[in-house]
């Protein structure tokens, strides 16, 4: 270990011993915390490297789709319940649209990003093909008879991501390829309406023998595990953590490069664009999606019940340990630099660090 990271190790023990302290001497505190289910492992590792800290807090881990666990939180406050600590989403943007505009939230940090990848099931139709080069990822789900999954778009970023990177795909290989310098490819002629067939509203949320739709992402991942699915789009982080094989996708679809990285990239990402269901209704409204990098957020809602403790979280979720947890163990890779769009409303803890 190198003296750098000791300094930092031995900073974050003694500001976490402190704390410890300051929260008193309660037989449990408790510390609810909402995040996207591609956040699931990390997430729990860190719960048991924090909880080693404080031998006095019970964490509270929930996962799901990052509008559902939004939406859930929205719905115990208008229920008069206390909403959860800490939500973090998988899309950043998530966080102001929703719940800025009535007042539960006035922060975000965007901490971390990721990319959508094809996973395969062991000896997938197809998938050497892929593997070697001889056929491209679409040419199989097209024209085999493979089953490919996603999740919902209106529960789970993952699932709109999917539907985007789609688009971008029939875009890239086949209706702009010339703008690229490819020959196009008649594979991806019409490839969103021939892998996501429906009405606009439809898509990607009835599924068939082919297209499998789950809630959230996480839960295609048994399915692939059991052999019951052939394909399924994942974050990349989610494919590293559980051991999946994975297809990566080219850097133009994969919802992973800024223009600083690749020019006018963020420009061609945002010709894509999917509708979805924000309020279920009756009627249900609807808002378009589109297409940008990969981004998470992080906030603590105005009238979460454990502020401090969620700030002292979310401080050692950005320490070196928390990187190396995210990072170096998980494959989930943070944003340099960190950003926020209201630094004046963190939580003084929070402002030392951000």
């Amino acid at each position: 270990m190198t003296k750098g990271l000791l300094t930092e190790v031995a900073s974050i023990i003694i500001a976490l011993a402190f704390t410890v302290t300051s929260f008193g001497c309660a037989p449990q505190d408790r510390l609810t915390i909402s995040h996207a289910g591609s956040l699931k492992v990390p997430f729990e590792d860190l719960k048991a490297a924090f909880e080693g800290y404080y031998p006095n807090i019970d964490i509270v881990l929930e996962s799901g789709g990052s509008a559902e666990i939004i939406s859930r939180a929205i719905t115990q406050e208008q229920a008069g319940e206390s909403p959860p600590d800490i939500i973090a989403s998988a899309d950043y943007a998530l966080i102001p649209e929703r719940l800025y505009q009535d007042g539960y939230a006035d922060w975000y940090i965007a901490l971390a990003r990721n990319k959508l990848v094809l996973c395969y099931r062991d000896g997938a139709p197809g998938s050497e093909d892929i593997i070697n080069g001889s056929r491209t990822w679409y040419d199989v789900l097209r024209n085999d008879h493979v089953s490919y999954g996603h999740s919902n778009p209106d529960d789970d970023p993952c699932g709109y991501r999917t539907l985007l990177v789609i688009q971008s795909a029939q875009k890239y290989y086949y209706d702009e390829a010339a703008e690229f310098s490819l020959t196009p490819d008649p594979n991806a002629d019409g490839l969103y309406d021939a892998l996501i067939p429906g009405a606009e509203h439809e898509r990607g949320r009835l599924g068939d023998s082919k297209e499998i739709v789950s809630k959230k992402s996480v839960d295609l991942i048994v399915a692939l595990e059991t052999g019951d699915l052939d394909y399924a789009f994942e974050y990349r982080s989610v494919a590293v953590q559980h051991g999946l094989n994975f297809i990566e996708l080219d850097d133009h679809i994969n919802l992973s490069k800024t223009n600083m990285e690749l020019p006018e990239v963020e420009n061609f990402y945002k010709k894509s664009s999917v509708e979805i269901m924000t309020t279920p209704g009756p009627p249900p409204a609807y808002a378009a999606k589109h297409g940008k990098p990969i981004v998470y957020g992080i906030t603590i809602p105005l009238h979460a019940k454990s502020r401090e403790l969620a700030a002292e979280f979310i401080k050692f979720l950005l320490s070196e340990t928390g990187k190396n947890i995210m990072e170096m163990k998980n494959g989930q890779p943070f944003i340099e630099p960190l950003l926020c769009d209201h630094p004046e409303n963190l939580p003084t803890l929070l402002k030392e660090v951000v």
